[in-house]
């Protein structure tokens, strides 16, 4: 046995050898080896052998030792797990003789996790599965353990797609019992309107999609003067639905309407965004109403809320309405039968849109104009056809309608402070603000040395490059850089100025049917009109709306690129012309112009010179060509792999790209 003394230096050499340990805290990130990292909260990356991945799993917060090996790499030892954000996951459920297990899918994760017999059930090979992570490895040997709670489907099984991408994101398939009982209680007809002006005969119209169902905006503009009154007439769900109802509960869980591709998830009830809070044409609807006072060189110069009793007059479709704008032949001629009132608006709100374009180009900043793309499904809810379409003039006369409104919603809680949720973006990321300096700086010396975190700074140096970038290609290149650097829009219950578009103060209010921050604002909108407070401060939603709105862009994404994937497999050979959207040391990501999907151009080859990455123009440099940014450039689909949802491409000359693509048409 060990005397007295003895323990004593035992636990006086246990002591020093913790004392001379250098300790840390990360979160893991996996590999496709077996290895990984512990992504330190300085940034730095800690190597983490096989023996010790085994023990964690993706996005664990752990406790580490570090140490350095002989190349002066950090190595990490773990010492404690501090949180683990995997509880449940979907993946593909897989046998190995009598042991099941299931495939998760957390790329670049490729460990089966063991189903113990206790939690089995009755699914088959290959099945599509949910499931619940019942025991962590961490301290059961790297033996994790976990249960199927529920069998998604087969991979062959129609709408497959759409259904797994919501369980992999956790998004809401039921309503609950109370939810539903209030949406059924709910009688548009009962409506108190005693508050409420009545401007049922003003010539409101809706200008949608011809297949849009939940119409939440309304719009008239009438010349006036040497300018127009601008009248933006929104649906208004908080007339029957009070904060901290079932249904604002269920609203602001689901966060926004998903229109997922085959697999649409509403935030209210269809029966109330397609019916009863939708303008229907000659339908009396609560709304909010903006009347916005703009003077002829498209400046708002005065603005006003109220809440309103209003009527839709026709349900008008963009295509008619550009056609009857741009007196372009072929058009619906019903709609030059259109009543003079509703023709003359149509007109003024024509004028109207460009005078404010053109002033926004002036003191704000306009986003490039990009095309969508239109994804046609077949019955078995596969990707048929594929249609790019640009804006044309209603869509952006609706947008900017829209955007005036949000404008003034935005000022209005700015004069209010603490009341409503803002739309903000605060331009670079702060940790990329001294590259975007000294990068502009090489070439615009002068606007790069202001301050360039203030809102007019940052406005003149876009201001500047999108009016000459076309014509300059090194400032072209800059622009592409700049915009890569920029964090991404998010949601504030403070006032926070949008750089992205240029202005001090935005909040959207133009779709409370569909956003659940809309929906708020309304509440937000009726507290400052009634002079009473807002249900509760706005800053106890914005971070958790904000992670609900990423969530869902995740999973809109995710599903598209996996339904494009299926489609592109059966056009492998055909030749595109494509941008570049990404540059990396191994290649490039281009996005097709015809179809709207990115795929990859390996640029490394064995046995041959690394091409040369610049990460901080990212730019790569091979023996023959210099790749940047935004380069129009002919691809070749070589191959899809739909199980991991990769796109392949490889170079084609141009010539020959135009000369394949003709052969093919």
């Amino acid at each position: 046995m060990l005397n007295k003394d003895a323990i004593s230096q035992l636990s006086q050499l246990k002591s020093s050898i913790v004392a001379d340990k250098t300790y840390a805290e990360g979160i893991v990130r996996p590999t496709a080896k077996r290895f990984g990292f512990v992504r330190l909260d300085d940034g730095r990356d800690a190597f983490l052998n096989p023996d010790q991945m085994l023990r964690v799993l993706p996005g664990d917060r752990v406790k580490i030792s570090l140490t350095e090996n002989n190349k002066k790499q950090l190595e990490a030892t773990l010492e404690s797990l501090l949180e683990t954000p995997l509880t449940t996951f979907v993946g593909r459920y897989v046998r190995k003789g009598p042991a099941h297990f299931v495939e998760p899918d957390l790329p670049p994760f490729n460990r089966w996790l063991f189903i113990p017999p206790q939690e089995r059930t009755n699914c088959a090979e290959g099945d599509l599965v949910a499931c619940q992570l019942v025991r962590h490895p961490f301290k059961h040997e790297g033996k994790a353990q976990i249960r199927v709670i529920n069998r998604i489907g087969r991979p062959d099984e129609i709408g497959i797609e759409g259904r797994y991408i919501a369980a992999k994101f956790n998004l809401p398939s039921e309503w609950s019992e109370a939810a539903l009982e209030q949406s059924q209680s709910i009688n548009i007809d009962h409506l108190d309107d005693n508050k409420r002006a009545d401007l049922t005969d003003l010539p409101l119209v809706t200008i949608d999609s011809e297949f849009t169902r939940d119409m939440d905006d309304a719009v008239y503009a009438v010349r006036d003067g040497n300018g127009w009154t601008l009248t933006t007439a929104i649906a208004d769900p908080s007339a029957f639905i009070t904060y901290d109802s079932a249904l604002d509960q269920t609203a602001r869980t689901r966060g926004s309407t998903l229109y997922l591709l085959g697999h649409p998830i509403t935030m209210l009830p269809t029966e109330l965004s397609h019916d009863t809070f939708s303008l229907i044409a000659g339908e009396v609807r609560p709304a909010i109403v903006c009347n916005i006072r703009i003077d002829s060189d498209g400046k708002i110069t005065d603005y006003g809320f109220q809440q309103a009793l209003i009527k839709s007059h026709h349900k008008l479709n963009y295509q008619a309405v550009s056609d009857l704008l741009d007196e372009r032949e072929g058009g619906d001629d019903s709609y030059a039968a259109l009543p003079s009132d509703v023709r003359d608006s149509l007109k003024a709100l024509h004028e109207c849109a460009s005078a404010r374009l053109n002033y926004r180009r002036e003191h704000a900043l306009v986003m490039e104009d990009r095309a969508d793309y239109q994804y046609w499904l077949n019955d078995q809810k596969k990707i048929e056809r594929i249609e790019k379409r640009h804006r044309n003039t209603a869509q952006k006369l609706v947008e900017e309608a829209m955007l005036a409104t949000n404008i003034c919603a935005g000022r209005l809680f700015k004069e209010n402070p603490s009341t409503g949720l803002y739309s903000g973006h605060v331009g670079f990321r702060p940790e990329r603000l001294e590259d975007a300096k000294q990068l502009a700086g090489e070439l615009l010396p002068e606007l790069a040395a202001q301050d360039l975190a203030q809102l007019p700074h940052f406005q003149a140096l876009f201001k500047h490059l999108r009016a000459n970038a076309p014509q300059n290609p090194e400032l072209n290149a800059l622009l592409s850089l700049l915009q890569r650097l920029q964090q991404a829009g998010s949601l504030s219950a403070e006032h926070q100025s949008h750089f992205g578009l240029g202005f001090d103060a935005y909040a959207t209010v133009t779709s409370p049917i569909r956003r659940y921050q809309d929906l708020f604002n309304h509440f937000a909108l009726k507290a400052i009109l009634t002079g009473t407070d807002v249900p509760v401060a706005p800053s106890e939603l914005a971070e958790q709306q904000q992670q609900i709105l990423v969530r869902g862009r995740q999973a809109s994404r995710q599903l598209e690129h996996w339904l494009l994937c299926q489609y592109l497999a059966e056009h492998v050979g055909t030749v595109h012309f494509g941008t570049i959207t990404g540059v990396s040391p191994n290649g490039i990501n281009v996005r097709l112009n015809d179809i709207g999907c990115d795929g990859f151009v390996q640029l490394s080859e064995k046995g041959k010179p690394r091409p040369k990455f610049d990460s901080r123009r990212l730019q790569l440099t091979t023996e023959t060509k210099v790749y940047t940014l935004d380069e129009t450039i002919a691809v070749k689909i070589s191959a899809v792999d739909v199980d991991t949802r990769r796109i392949s491409l490889e170079l084609v000359d141009a010539a020959v790209a135009e000369r394949l693509q003709a052969f093919e048409q």
